[in-house]
């Protein structure tokens, strides 16, 4: 009974031990969600979580504390803690020991100059680092990995076996998805991640900067980082600009949408989105959620309801006439050229979807 109940029987490695000979390993591609932040890319990855062919990484993808916007260079040589350490994300241990919540505990507010709570529900998120790390070593111990892939396969499997409440079903996953803002930023990043995922998708998401400077200008990094109007419409830009040149260099390994059609056009861009990731569409992707759970937009505004909301298609309204005229001269003939390239701009000839209907997470 001392044993049991001081941890010294029934203990975390009792629980990786009992994992190691029953984990499922995920060989799975990865979707990538990368473009300039406040463009959609938490809510489309929040749409994959219930999705049961998709296994949706729950935080910004954060690959090791060092360079987090960009793609590790992992040598398959190190030894399997040295390799994990350099992957980990450490927020995970915050997370678990206070529960989820996506986009933290409070927003800024430019005008007030201060933070305004968010009061954000908590959720159950029992990934546990010391059985994900000695499920990493396990797999890491019965083969080998001969290449940086082999790597990220086994992480990705170690995650979410370890996560001990996921309510997924981990053999029936095609697709690992994940959202990491600015990561396929710079032709290094896009080419790192191809060079990994050579059967991978990259999404990437243009919003219309009318509506995307609002959210931008009162996201906490940017009033805490002190960014000005030119600051945010440079990061903007860069990022519209880098969306064309990687869809002009991996054609159809890209995918772009609109934040306005992901927003304001739900059902028929998801359904289109099924077609071109080749799984069943489900109206579970039209429910933003958590491990299955009905979950709030990670917003730059106070929000009260769970769902997909409208609102950020009308935050053009929040636009002084400065601001207006310089963004329509300086971005909007650019947002207007890459929405034609968009999923939903195609012409729809290949008839409907069909439609699953499932209670709950498979």
């Amino acid at each position: 009974m001392n044993w049991l109940l001081s941890g010294e029987k029934a203990n975390l490695d009792d629980i990786a031990a009992f994992l190691g000979g029953r984990s499922i390993r995920l060989h799975a591609p990865m979707v990538l969600i990368s473009q300039v932040q406040r463009s959609g890319g938490s809510l489309l990855n929040q749409l994959f979580d219930g999705h049961p062919a998709l296994a949706a990484y729950p935080q910004e993808l954060r690959l090791g504390y060092a360079h987090q916007d960009q793609w590790p260079e992992l040598d398959v040589d190190l030894d399997s803690g040295a390799i994990f350490r350099s992957l980990y994300d450490l927020k995970f241990g915050r997370l678990m020991r206070r529960g989820y919540v996506k986009g933290g505990v409070a927003i800024v507010s430019r005008d007030q100059g201060k933070l305004l709570d968010r009061n954000p529900e908590r959720y159950r998120f029992f990934l546990v680092p010391r059985v994900q790390y000695l499920l990493f070593k396990r797999l890491f111990k019965d083969n080998p990995p001969k290449s940086q892939r082999d790597v990220l396969n086994y992480f990705f499997s170690a995650f979410f076996n370890a996560w001990l409440d996921y309510q997924g079903r981990l053999e029936n996953k095609k697709w690992i998805t994940a959202f990491a803002p600015r990561l396929a930023h710079g032709d290094a990043g896009a080419a790192a991640f191809f060079t990994r995922y050579p059967d991978g998708r990259l999404i990437q998401i243009v919003r219309d900067p009318r509506t995307w400077y609002p959210s931008a200008k009162n996201h906490r990094k940017s009033v805490l980082e002190g960014k000005e109007t030119t600051d945010l419409l440079t990061m903007w830009i860069e990022s519209t600009k880098s969306i064309l040149r990687n869809k002009a260099r991996y054609g159809d390994r890209v995918i772009i949408l609109t934040f306005e059609d992901m927003v304001g056009r739900a059902d028929s861009t998801m359904q289109r989105l099924a077609r071109e990731l080749d799984i069943e569409f489900d109206p579970i992707l039209l429910e933003p959620t958590f491990n299955g759970s009905a979950i709030k937009a990670n917003s730059s505004f106070a929000i009260e309801q769970t769902g997909i909301i409208a609102a950020p298609l009308s935050r053009a309204s929040k636009l002084s006439a400065e601001e207006r005229e310089l963004i329509e001269s300086q971005c909007v003939p650019l947002y207007d050229s890459l929405a034609d390239q968009a999923l939903t701009a195609r012409a729809d000839a290949e008839g409907p979807v069909k439609t699953l209907h499932l209670s709950k997470k498979a």
